[in-house]
């Protein structure tokens, strides 16, 4: 859902401006995003306590956190994520049954997004959310039914869906970990990823022992195959991708399988998580390499019902990932203003002065210098008349264009203005009477003006890009009133 900016004009020499937020259920918001690397404290030597790693920068709301460790300890080992705030989130390594819940210190790749649909610069939307889910999926010999929940997105992406997820609780765990193996011990798995949503489930893999309860699972969703940049609060430039692999990530014991990034950059964050279930026994992915271009990464599982921790070549997975050119903090909002001009046009007495039937124009010009387009299909531009003059509307340059004109300028490309007529509802100009209900047809009168409109609306669909290095995203409407 988007947040409707709706941005207001009075007077002839002067201007009245009120923005007003209308609030709707899971109302998106452009918003902050992280990404970057820590070490995890080593529990072997006796260790309890999980790693507390803080944010860059606080958030505004509480974010979803994803993350994925490296390859360091020989024993089967998995990344938990709990106690999210808006200030850090603490992380624990965790192994399952079979082992005995020591782990050395593992280096993490973490990305944390605000939930809500998003709009980055550039115009490629994301989407990131919570889901409640008690579903599972599980290994040979795990008994139970399995299942999967299915997440939908608040509107289809604009290609199918490289997600990745994480659990964000704990609320199924029955032993003192570090000290002990994870039990149950549960992941996230993902399936069916496509422009509309997703399977999500607990991740039982082979572990056999302990009854998942219902946990909180954060998703984060990128068309697959898209890419940019946007500006962290630094003022650097960070580029990202993402991307969906092949079926070609096989298990632990098979080797380090190299995986495309979608981005080069010697600096990278990337986080990759599982987005099929081609093999029975089930598991997660740790990475066992990272340069400018590669990911390497394994099918982790645990030792439960045997001792084999490989995937057969016919049962590779595929992995989704979303990759970052850095370490960053971004805020990316946007930062709408408004500037109205006019200019006299010359009367029927040869001189520029505002007498009766004299010709005003007006220039509207709406400036995005955020670092972030505002949302999608969300601004309204509504211009309020004063009194003592009518708004003309005839068509203000040539057949067809109508009485508003639109010019964007820099950053517009993602915005439409379209005009089908004086009474069409479905176009971007509409009329009212009474600042209430805006149904109204004008009709023209001899002078091409009608005396009873009092407002009119504008409603550009599509997005207004921020500043992105070469100006501020704008545009222009223009309008002409007769002074009665």
């Amino acid at each position: 859902m988007l947040l409707r900016k709706v941005l207001y004009f009075r007077s002839i020499f002067a201007i009245f401006l009120s923005m007003s937020f209308l609030g709707m259920a899971s109302a998106a918001h452009a918003g902050r995003l992280e990404a970057g690397s820590f070490t995890t404290t080593r529990t072997t030597g006796g260790n309890n306590a999980p790693t507390p790693v803080s944010f860059q920068a606080s958030f505004d709301t509480v974010p979803v956190v994803v993350a994925i460790s490296d390859q360091r300890g020989n024993q089967s080992a998995s990344i938990r994520i709990t106690n999210i705030t808006i200030s850090g989130f603490d992380a624990l390594v965790l192994e399952p049954d079979n082992f005995n819940g020591r782990h050395g210190a593992q280096t993490v790749q973490y990305i944390a997004i605000e939930p809500g649909r998003q709009i980055l610069p550039g115009g490629t939307e994301i989407e990131a959310g919570f889901v409640n889910t008690s579903s599972v999926q599980l290994g040979p010999g795990v008994t139970g039914s399995a299942s999967w929940t299915n997440v939908t997105f608040s509107s289809p992406l604009s290609a199918s869906a490289t997600v990745l997820s994480q659990i964000q609780t704990a609320n199924s765990e029955t032993r003192n970990v570090p000290s002990q193996s994870s039990r149950p011990h549960i992941t996230a798995i993902t399936n069916n990823g496509s422009a509309s949503g997703f399977d999500v489930a607990l991740e039982r893999s082979q572990a056999a022992i302990g009854t998942p309860v219902s946990e909180q699972v954060g998703w984060i969703a990128f068309p697959s195959g898209s890419s940019d940049s946007f500006t962290d609060v630094a003022g650097i430039t960070v580029n990202w991708g993402a991307s969906n692999s092949g079926n070609s990530v096989r298990g632990w014991n098979d080797g380090c399988f190299a995986t495309a990034l979608p981005i080069t950059s010697s600096t990278r964050i990337a986080v990759a998580k599982k987005r099929t279930r081609n093999n029975g026994d089930g598991g997660w992915l740790r990475y066992c390499s990272l340069s400018a271009s590669t990911i390497g990464l394994r099918v982790e599982e645990d030792t439960d019902q045997d001792n084999e921790r490989s995937v057969p070549a016919g049962q590779a997975e595929s992995a989704a990932i979303v990759a970052f050119s850095r370490s960053f903090h971004a805020n990316l909002r946007p930062a709408i203003s408004v500037s109205k001009s006019s200019a006299t046009q010359i009367n029927s007495l040869g001189n520029d002065f505002a007498i009766p039937g004299t010709i005003v124009e007006y220039n509207i010009t709406v400036t995005n210098s955020g670092t972030a387009p505002a949302d999608k299909d969300s601004l309204i531009v509504t211009d309020i008349l004063p009194d003592n003059v009518a708004l003309i509307v005839n068509d203000i340059a040539g057949g067809g264009s109508g009485p508003v004109g639109y010019g964007g300028g820099i950053g517009s490309a993602g915005l439409v203005y379209s005009y089908a007529g004086l009474g069409n509802g479905s176009d971007s100009l509409s009329f009212s009477t009474d600042g209430t209900g805006y149904g109204y047809t004008p009709v023209a009168a001899g002078d091409g003006s009608d005396t009873d409109v009092t407002h009119f609306r504008v409603s550009p669909m599509g997005f207004l890009e921020g500043d992105r290095g070469s100006g501020a995203g704008s545009f222009t409407l223009t309008y002409r009133v007769i002074i009665e």
